[in-house]
């Protein structure tokens, strides 16, 4: 069972629609009287406004809401507040200190690397509301964001956290590159927790550093993909341009490959490495064992997305074999971050064989309950089904809480599998 997180973007709406509204729309009750005494006071507040990260999708708009109040102070020279928004932290936590914008008497400076990507809808009509419209967002845009408000020796400041959520990736079928129709390709979508990408999407992957150079369906029947290094056999109709390649809109009878949008994980991905490697159903039957299902393609990108790196292949859903890598290194498959994907030939075609053993990755949804997870073991531990005398099924102790534990090993120095 999957349950989708609580989409805090909706408070962009609610910051945006307050431009010609009350601030004290988003005062907390009871603390009125005290904000404005103190406000009077220092003359400068900020306002805050909900709690926790902002979150939204890849190639969607979103508000980070930055909202103060200005007291004129007795005897001093009406002065302009100065407004400065500036990311300060990576998703990762690294320490940033990119300036993003300064608005000041009417006139917004936009700085390079964020022109056409960032405005202050509501400045300066409403000075007062120094909220941030950023996108299409990219997943390099998530992390975490100041907004400054000087006016004379007078400074406030707020940090916005922002989470960008979901992941473009590419998707071949198992028997050979380019073997899917549009239906087909939304399908295979569907079926690995996904739906088709749009061409927002792949356009926001790109400005990231995506390339690949597989035709594949996005969702408004073109064909594209994206190109950051052009190479021959890659130029497409832009030549020796970086850019994202377009077929234009095809039959939908043409065969191409697809490329994917997975939005929200909803649960966890876990690598099982067992002593003796798995065939495609031992695989199935040990994480159902652990009461989870193989992991879709798509659940393993929103893994990688969410940081999960091991160099070790194993089964996914769809019969692939496939493992993710946030550090590359020596026999992990390339000098690139990603999921790699292991073929059974050198022009990456095929599938693996289903009695061919690798580890596996397991999704446990988050919805889980813990109240039954004790009877859902219990019910997979009696199936007859479960209990045959498959060589692949590795019988495992049962922790206090009724889960099995995972025997995990990491021989990712061992063996270079995939690209």
């Amino acid at each position: 069972m999957l349950c989708r997180q609580p989409n805090l973007s909706g408070l962009s709406q609610r910051v945006l629609a307050s431009q010609s509204g009350p601030l004290s729309t988003f005062s907390t009750p009871g603390t009125q009287d005290a904000t404005a005494a103190a406000t009077a006071e220092k003359g400068l507040h900020m306002q805050k406004v909900g709690s926790g990260s902002v979150r939204a999708a890849l190639a969607e708009l979103v508000a980070l809401p930055c909202l103060f109040t200005l007291w004129p102070r007795p005897g001093a020279a009406r002065e302009a507040p100065r407004i400065k928004w500036t990311k300060v932290r990576t998703a990762s936590g690294q320490r940033q200190d990119l300036p993003i914008l300064v608005a000041k008497d009417n006139v917004v400076r936009v700085a390079k690397g964020w022109q056409g990507r960032v405005s202050l809808p509501a400045y300066p009509r409403h000075r007062v509301n120094a909220t941030l419209l950023l996108g299409p967002l990219r997943a390099s845009d998530s992390g975490l964001y100041r907004c400054q408000v000087v006016r004379g020796i007078e400074d406030e400041q707020d940090l916005v956290p922002l989470e960008v959520t979901g992941v473009v990736f590419h998707y071949r079928a198992a028997q050979d590159r380019y073997s899917l129709t549009f239906a087909e390709a939304q399908e295979a979508c569907r079926l690995n927790s996904a739906t088709i990408a749009a061409p927002r999407h792949l356009q926001a992957a790109f400005e990231d550093g995506f390339d690949n150079c597989d035709a594949g369906w996005l969702s408004d029947r073109t064909v594209r993909y994206p190109i950051t290094q052009s190479r021959p056999g890659c130029y497409g109709d832009r030549s020796s341009l970086p850019g994202v390649r377009n077929y234009g809109r095809r039959d939908p009878r043409e065969l191409y490959d697809v490329y994917c949008f997975a939005r929200e994980l909803g649960g966890e991905v876990f690598y099982v490495g067992l002593a003796r490697r798995l065939t495609l159903a031992g695989a199935r039957a040990q994480c159902r064992r652990q009461g989870a299902v193989l992991a879709s393609v798509g659940q393993l990108h929103l893994a990688w997305h969410e940081g999960l790196d091991q160099c070790d292949p194993g089964w996914l859903a769809d019969g692939s074999v496939r493992y993710p890598i946030q550090t590359p290194r020596r026999r992990c498959g390339g000098p690139v971050p990603g999921v790699r994907t292991v073929y059974s030939f050198a022009n990456r075609t095929r599938f693996p064989a289903p009695g061919e053993r690798y580890d596996a990755y397991c999704f446990r949804g988050a919805c889980l309950l813990t109240l039954y997870c004790d009877q859902l073991i219990m019910t997979l531990t009696v199936d007859p089904s479960l209990n045959s005398e498959d060589d692949n099924f590795v019988p495992l102790s049962l922790s206090q809480g009724g889960i099995p534990e995972t025997t995990q090993r990491d021989r990712g120095a061992q063996r270079d599998r995939g690209t």
